[in-house]
């Protein structure tokens, strides 16, 4: 009898340079990316139907949510995401239709 044995490789993305990660017409950057305790959100939407950003882990439970109502236009802050478990997250930028752009997020320690 023949016994057969496979391996599965995930490649991450990680290591990528920004510029390439993310585009000159995306309406939202995260940088740095991986991060540890801090990243910055950059966003440039000049809808007025802006909501706010949602960070959920690998397996789609929100971990939390940034309210942007009101701030439309150019948009940069910081938060502390040191309480975050490291692993890979997916930060999702809303308005009232619906997600806006989605971005993946790396946190290291």
């Amino acid at each position: 009898m023949k016994k057969w044995a496979f391996i599965v490789f995930l490649v991450l993305g990680i290591g990528l340079s920004e510029s390439f990660a993310q585009s000159d017409s995306s309406a939202f950057y995260i940088s740095p990316n991986p991060v540890e305790d801090d990243v910055t959100l950059r966003i440039n939407y000049a809808g007025k139907d802006i909501k706010g950003v949602r960070i959920y882990d690998i397996i789609g439970k929100e971990v939390s949510f940034i309210d942007l109502t009101g701030k439309a236009g150019r948009t940069e802050l910081t938060i502390d995401i040191s309480a975050l478990r490291p692993g890979i997250y997916f930060c999702n930028l809303y308005s009232d239709r619906g997600i806006i752009e989605s971005r993946k997020m790396i946190k290291n320690k």
